[in-house]
């Protein structure tokens, strides 16, 4: 009934949602007692090139938990798909031959299948539509160095999307341009697994490092400003917060 549902559901968010030039799905991983994720995702690497080269995704990331999140899942991977269809993983250009794979990736394709199961179970997914999205076009992320901190956030009216971008047009621009942080996104969920989800949005802020991370800004808010910044906190909630290191960086 779950499958049911959730094939309805996905089917109906092609219809609603809006035209973008890319989505992004999240997938949330615990590792199983005893394996090795990260060692498990080396062997989907030219799986992932092979998806890049049909231009089915542009970007594929795999992240680490840091120590300190109560959370149920150990990995979070975030994948850029071309179109939702692709990232519903459903229609002709969502998916490349497995067949073609197997022969052209013998030894990846035989870890693939006999171990991703038995390595870590996936706890949920999201699909996610860009709002927003700023960054230092000359930085790169770099596997155990960059640092993601992903805020999960509740839309409590209306006029919160609109505010989040105006605000984040401004002062995470001047960030950005301060050097006090290197990206961010402003996401809206468009499509789940087919469970009511405890936040509508995620602030995805990037950094290069815990350096930065850490390094104190000096923003001068005025009066105006505050009183923006107030309305913003009384159209949402922030139910949570994760740190995130990465480990894997695969894009075009």
């Amino acid at each position: 009934m779950k499958k049911i549902i959730l094939s309805l559901s996905l089917m109906l968010c092609i219809l609603v949602a809006n035209a973008q030039n890319y989505y992004v799905k999240y997938e949330f991983m615990k590792q199983l007692p005893g394996q090795d994720y990260e060692k498990l995702e080396k062997s989907w690497v030219n799986y992932h090139k092979e998806l890049i080269k049909a231009g089915i995704i542009s970007r594929h990331r795999i992240w680490k938990v840091l120590p300190g999140a109560n959370v149920d899942y150990d990995y979070v991977v975030s994948t850029l798909y071309n179109s939702y269809e692709a990232a519903l993983g459903v229609g002709k250009n969502s998916s490349i031959s497995i067949d073609d794979f197997k022969k052209k990736y013998p030894q990846d394709y035989e870890v693939m299948a006999s171990t991703t199961l038995k390595t870590r179970t996936m706890v949920s997914q999201s699909i996610l539509k860009p709002e927003l999205s700023i960054s230092d076009s000359t930085y790169q992320v770099t596997p155990g160095e960059t640092i993601m901190k992903i805020s999960f956030v509740k839309s409590k009216n209306g006029k919160y999307n609109n505010a989040e971008i105006e605000f984040s047009k401004k002062w995470h621009q001047l960030a950005i341009n301060k050097n006090f942080m290197k990206g961010f996104n402003f996401v809206r969920i468009v499509g789940n697994e087919g469970t009511e989800l405890p936040y509508s949005h995620m602030l995805q802020k990037v950094y290069s490092g815990i350096g930065q991370m850490t390094m104190p800004t000096n923003f001068i808010f005025s009066t105006e400003d505050l009183a923006f910044f107030d309305d913003l906190a009384d159209y949402r909630d922030i139910t949570s917060s994760i740190l995130l290191l990465n480990v894997s960086n695969i894009e075009k």
